[in-house]
């Protein structure tokens, strides 16, 4: 018996002796892969958080390529495209979109923003605090009621509740005023990372954070001062803390390798669903506007040609290389908008001299900002602005922005808002001759969580669209 403890313990020995040597031998790091890291720094978040911004949120194929259909910039001429421009938008259309701001750009902006609150690094925070305020406003501007509450639980809460749009736009102004905040904490020098608009500049996101206040204040117009006392003042008060130069501008720059090209570039490379809207060319040439020559292809020595309601597969300029080059920037806000945010503002207290003012500032800068400004023209649209005023001085200012903001779905807000005050008439072949206001839900959406909202139609109205525009 003796004999078989000894053989026993022995033989535990050496399996013990052989484990103890495993622990030694074999690298317990072999099997975790480099390029799939369990986190991330802050800085690697922010870069993928920024580009996605530009890419899918608000240079999504299926958020800006439909309200550029909807606002006659450009013609669905196939496809999906051709469906939209008939106004016909359904829940399966939406799910890409959907799940682009919420399960990529988003998670990603609210990872950073956790990361940045535990470390105490203030700017990190702010910035996260701009890109979701952000985000924030394109989703809920085209979804109305959006889960923010309750959302980027992941499996803790997979039925997250859909928020009201006013308590969501109480959300965006408060994530900008402590954005503005914690840029502005006294002795703090963190260093920024992987900033690939403004390389860690934080007076510059702070600028940008006071234009999207200005931006969202403007929204809220029609809502006779249910979240603040005057949409207007709120604005005039934020625009000198804003931009000041192009150079400034919030935006993600692409480049000319395929891969990091810009989103309608390559849309237009893979599919080429859309060309230039009858409307905007004849708007663009109306004007005699240079800017034509960078908004659309021409096809013969200024010969510039768009779709009409009717289109039967004529030759038509294409999106040009302004917004459809591989290395065309994709704006989020910019100093453009912020004068033309100035001029409508001003003109709403009454101040003409004032609305002009930022008018003519507006046009000069978003004919520098594209390469086309000539003295002769400027001088020439300021002579012929002189003695307008009133509704007319409006609708100018209106559709200077118009211009301005080519291919940009802030114009969609814009004629919205405004109820249409650039006076753009609805495709008359659509079954319901009538632009619509919102995008429905997407049916990824609808299927796995309850508490999606019914929308009866395309045609309800979100919150800040009710009633009439502020006189």
């Amino acid at each position: 018996m003796k004999k078989i403890n000894i053989k026993v313990i022995g033989v535990l020995f050496l399996i013990a002796l052989t484990l103890g040597s495993c622990k030694k031998w074999i690298d317990t790091d072999l099997n975790i892969n480099p390029d799939a890291p369990t986190d991330a720094p802050m800085g690697s978040i922010l870069t993928t958080a920024e580009v996605n911004m530009g890419f899918v949120t608000v240079g999504g194929n299926d958020y800006v390529r439909i309200t550029s259909i909807w606002l006659q910039y450009v013609h669905g001429i196939a496809r999906q495209s051709e469906s939209q421009t008939q106004y016909i938008l359904s829940d399966g259309d939406m799910s890409g979109q959907w799940n682009d701001n919420y399960g990529v750009s988003m998670e990603d902006i609210h990872t950073l923003l956790q990361k940045a609150t535990a470390a105490n690094h203030y700017y990190y925070k702010g910035i996260a605090e701009v890109l979701l305020a952000n985000a924030l406003g394109v989703t809920t501007d085209v979804w109305n009621q959006i889960p923010y509450s309750e959302a980027f639980q992941g499996a803790a809460n997979l039925q997250p509740k859909f928020d009201s749009q006013e308590a969501v736009y109480t959300a965006i102004f408060k994530l900008l005023n402590q954005a503005i905040q914690d840029f502005s904490v006294e002795g703090f020098s963190g260093e920024v990372t992987g900033d690939i608009i403004y390389g860690g500049d934080v007076t510059l996101w702070m600028k940008a954070a006071y234009a999207f206040k200005a931006r969202y204040a403007l929204h809220t117009m029609k809502l006779n001062a249910s979240i603040m006392p005057s949409p207007f003042d709120t604005a005039l008060a934020a625009l000198p803390h804003a931009f000041s130069d192009n150079a400034e501008d919030l935006q993600i720059n692409f480049q000319e390798q395929y891969d990091k090209s810009n989103p309608l570039y390559l849309f237009m490379d893979n599919r080429g669903d859309i060309v230039m809207d009858s409307v905007f060319i004849a708007i663009l040439t109306g004007h005699q506007d240079p800017r034509i020559a960078v908004f659309a292809t021409s096809l013969g020595e200024n010969l510039y040609v768009g779709a009409g309601w009717n289109y039967a597969g004529e030759d038509c300029s294409l999106p040009g290389t302004a917004v459809a080059n591989p290395d065309s920037p994709v704006p989020l806000i910019t100093n453009v908008e912020c004068h033309f945010i100035k001029a409508e503002c001003s003109f709403k207290k009454g101040d003409e001299a004032a609305a002009k003012v930022s008018l003519f500032e507006g046009l000069k800068a978003s004919l520098d900002k594209f390469g086309v400004y000539s003295d002769l023209y400027f001088q020439a649209y300021q002579a012929n602005l002189a003695a307008v005023s009133g509704a007319p001085l409006y609708k100018e200012i209106m559709m200077q922005k118009y211009i301005a903001l080519f291919y940009q779905a802030e114009s969609y807000n814009d004629w919205r808002r405004t109820d249409n005050a650039i006076g753009l008439v609805a495709n008359p072949n659509a079954g319901r001759s009538e632009i619509p206001r919102r995008f429905p839900y997407a049916n990824t959406e609808k299927t796995a969580n309850a508490n999606t909202p019914v929308v009866s139609d395309n045609w309800q109205r979100v919150w800040w669209d009710a009633g009439t525009p502020s006189k």
